[in-house]
């Protein structure tokens, strides 16, 4: 049975003060919620209908804590999705504060003011998809823990970390560790043809404005990915998270094979 403090709880958390205050965030999603159970991720609260919980298999309920059944039109009062599916999960928020020397080893992501929920969550996907394991937002981002967001990672956030943190103070720490920082700008290197490691902050800025001044000054390489012909209305630049796609599987084409799965 849904209470009315649980379902007060369960939307409150369209809301970052409210998820910042309880530590928590809402995972929505047939596919995302199973992923999550999968995976072994600890889920504080699973509400789904008698259906998705009957298919549910028993290795799977191991990594729900409280599991509630609800009616369609429970499900649809603590939905933020305008046609909900079968489950909602309640997810406790990870530690996200940054040791810098997270970022020596293997490639990082520094996101400075990506507004937009779903570049994020598209970025977040490039990310794991590339095996980038750390995320690092400035904190004028949209709140990765957004549901918007996180139904854009469609899945994403279980093999990333994600660090909210003035870029300025990270960028300064990884040149104590003598660490490249690769910014994303227009009048660039191509990345075709720069040298990159496998090691490095790889800077990518705001959906309308770019890279930040206060940015530009802390990247060692600058880089860019050469249009196919020339610039005309409509076709001035890339959605960040295409291009996030584009730079990364360049960096990974150039490192070491890594296996295959299957």
């Amino acid at each position: 049975m849904l209470s009315k403090a649980r379902m007060r709880l369960v939307r409150s958390l369209q809301d970052g003060k409210a998820r910042a205050r309880l530590r928590l965030y809402v995972v929505e999603g047939d596919r995302m919620v199973r992923d999550y159970l999968e995976a072994g991720h600890p889920v504080q609260q699973l509400y789904a209908t008698d259906d998705w919980c009957e298919a549910l298999p028993a290795f799977d309920r191991m990594s729900a804590g409280e599991i509630t059944r609800v009616s369609r039109a429970e499900l649809e009062k603590l939905s933020a999705l305008a046609t909900p599916q079968s489950a909602i999960a309640v997810v406790a928020l990870p530690e996200c504060d940054l040791d810098p020397s997270q970022l020596v080893e293997g490639l990082a992501l520094g996101l400075d003011a990506v507004r937009d929920p779903g570049n994020l969550g598209s970025l977040l996907r490039v990310a794991a998809w590339f095996g980038i394991s750390r995320v690092v937002c400035s904190p004028d981002c949209v709140d990765p823990y957004n549901p918007k967001v996180v139904q854009a990672t469609m899945g994403a956030l279980l093999h990333v970390g994600v660090s909210c943190a003035p870029l300025v103070s990270v960028l300064r720490a990884a040149a104590s560790y003598e660490l490249p920082v690769y910014g994303t700008v227009l009048d660039g290197e191509p990345v075709y043809e720069a040298e990159l490691d496998e090691r490095g902050i790889i800077l990518l800025g705001n959906e309308a404005r770019g890279l930040s001044e206060e940015l530009l000054s802390w990247i060692t390489r600058r880089i860019t990915i050469p249009p196919w012909t020339a610039a005309a209305p409509g076709k001035e630049s890339l959605n960040v998270a295409v291009a996030a796609a584009v730079v990364c599987s360049e960096f990974r084409r150039r490192g070491r094979p890594r296996a295959r799965c299957g």
